[in-house]
């Protein structure tokens, strides 16, 4: 009899693929998560910091102090000695452009490994207004847009990463957020972290095929 064709992710992960469990605007969602978003000095940087090591990209504590050094200290430096100093403030003003450079491509990877880590498709949401950025990764749509949501809206990107860690109880989110509880009081999403399996036709975009093996029936002797 012939067994019936399965599929297995493209990528190594051990999940099956999964699209970002809600899109990069919509902060509402998650009103805990979106709070602290909206906060600049410490909380977006603790989700930030919270969601590399949940990539297993690099440290809290480094993400942390990374974080609060691109998106605080820089620019407020910047700006006093602006106000002191208005000519060597103008001079030192491109800085604030290429903190911004560094802060989306230090974002983009982790984004990237993030992806690679729990298998989550990429979402063209704002790779159209950055295409002229794709020549950087050679045309990939995904990073592109990884690249794009940290350039135009670093909240978000953060925001979108937390709760879709959250919502699958993945990685050590879990030690500084309960993950989500459905009206019975149960778990969205396996308490040890993962997805629910998708139905068969709606992986077939997002998978390789496996061979279907035909076992011929036993001749009787």
């Amino acid at each position: 009899m012939a067994q019936q064709a399965t599929y297995s992710a493209v990528e190594s992960s051990d999940l099956p693929p999964q699209r970002w469990s809600t899109g990069v605007f919509e902060c509402v969602s998650d009103p805990q998560v979106c709070v602290m978003g909206a906060c600049p000095m410490g909380c977006v940087q603790y989700l930030y910091a919270a969601n590399a090591d949940s990539a297993g990209v690099e440290p809290f504590e480094t993400a942390f102090f990374k974080a609060c050094g691109l998106t605080v200290v820089v620019p407020n430096v910047i700006g006093a000695v602006a106000a002191t100093a208005p000519a060597v403030g103008a001079a030192l003003s491109p800085l604030n452009t290429l903190t911004s450079i560094a802060l989306a491509w230090f974002g983009m990877s982790n984004r990237a490994a993030m992806r690679r880590r729990y298998n989550i498709r990429g979402v063209s949401e704002c790779a159209w207004a950055c295409s002229c950025f794709s020549f950087l990764f050679d045309g990939d749509e995904e990073k592109t847009d990884d690249f794009c949501c940290y350039l135009c809206c670093f909240s978000c990107a953060v925001c979108q990463e937390t709760r879709h860690l959250r919502r699958y109880n993945l990685g050590t989110i879990a030690t500084k957020f309960t993950p989500y509880a459905a009206d019975d009081g149960t778990f969205l999403g396996r308490p040890a972290g993962g997805y629910a399996p998708p139905a068969p036709a709606s992986m077939r975009r997002e998978a390789i095929p496996v061979a279907t093996v035909v076992v011929a029936p036993s001749k009787a002797v």
